[in-house]
């Protein structure tokens, strides 16, 4: 199948635009530290054992610190079934809000 790649300053945007799910794949602790608001959290570990269920209908679009997971991460979801959309730079190159949960 495969997948796209657009720039993390985008994606809430992207997300808002085609009805899609941010994805969160950095662990649930890093989350919780702060996080894209409207994302969930899956870590990448749980993709890469294929223990997540998302709908299939939907874009997911996945991202996290710094660009690596999140590209592994929407080669396995796309590989899958999923429509993927990688974010490129990570919470490394993001500049708005955080939702925080500690």
């Amino acid at each position: 199948m495969g997948f796209t790649s657009i720039p993390i300053r985008n994606i809430i945007r992207e997300a808002v635009a085609r009805g899609g799910i941010i994805v969160d794949v950095r662990n649930r602790d890093e989350f919780l530290e702060g996080h894209i608001p409207m994302a969930v959290n899956i870590p990448f570990e749980l993709i890469e054992a294929g223990e997540y269920t998302l709908p299939k209908s939907k874009y997911l679009l996945v991202y996290c610190a710094h660009g690596v997971s999140s590209m592994k991460a929407a080669l396995i979801m796309s590989e899958d079934g999923y429509r993927v959309i990688n974010t490129v730079g990570g919470l490394a190159q993001y500049r708005g809000p955080l939702t925080r949960q500690r």
